[in-house]
């Protein structure tokens, strides 16, 4: 967002010879493009950025600001500028987001070619514009749920339920493995080899696995007031 700050902290690593390695987290839409040659110079090794979904229709939804075109450049050029690692923040479990949306996204950080990502649920704060909006759908009481977070699909009735939601991560990340395993060996072995310098084989098998674990839950979802003094562990859904 600063670009002027940017410029003086990269010059000073540069000037000082510092010699340790650093990432940042950024907008794809503010993305100063213009200054990544100078980061990589001063030792920029990680760039994550906040992807949310891959069809434009979810972004709009999230009022993201962004458009999938420019994730797509701002990804591309941070691989040809020598980010020796990208990684991709997404959110599932959006509101009017499908099935077919969730997968897409999935399928959408195969084309961009990200080396690292995550895919989380989407969670409601208190304070965020998506609190407010389920305050006035009568979702969320402000005065008796202050003090909570809640994940979407776990309150919202117009959203996949969580169990549907958690069926297509699983299938996406089989997508996703399968991608990185057939098409890109190298750069996965790589990515493993980096992983096992400050974890265990056994750690990074669990991290793997765990997308498709059948673990049981430890820790019951936090739900509004009004659904727990029904009796019930999930709203009410239509049919359809």
């Amino acid at each position: 967002m600063q670009r002027k700050r940017i410029e003086t902290i990269c010059n000073g690593i540069i000037d000082k010879k510092l010699a340790f390695h650093w990432g940042c987290e950024g907008r794809v839409d503010s993305l100063a493009v213009e200054e990544l040659p100078l980061m990589v110079k001063a030792n920029c090794t990680f760039l994550a950025f906040g992807v949310e979904a891959g069809t434009q229709k979810v972004l709009n939804r999230l009022k993201k600001g962004q458009t999938v075109e420019q994730i797509e450049y701002a990804v591309k050029q941070a691989k040809k500028d020598g980010i020796e690692t990208a990684h991709g923040f997404f959110l599932i479990g959006s509101p009017d987001e499908t099935v077919k949306d969730i997968l897409e996204s999935f399928r959408f950080a195969v084309r961009l070619k990200l080396d690292t990502f995550s895919f989380s649920r989407l969670c409601v704060y208190r304070g965020t514009p998506l609190w407010q909006e389920y305050v006035e759908m009568g979702i969320i009481d402000d005065d008796r749920d202050w003090h909570k977070w809640f994940k979407c699909s776990d309150i919202d009735p117009t959203i996949l339920p969580s169990e549907v939601v958690h069926q297509a991560r699983k299938k996406g990340y089989m997508l996703l493995f399968s991608y990185m395993l057939l098409l890109r060996p190298v750069a996965t072995f790589r990515l493993l080899r980096k992983f096992s310098r400050y974890m265990t084989i056994s750690d990074i098998l669990t991290l793997l696995w765990g997308p498709f674990s059948k673990k049981a839950k430890t820790r019951k979802p936090e739900l509004p007031e009004w659904i727990i003094e029904q009796g019930l562990d999930a709203p009410i859904r239509a049919a359809s």
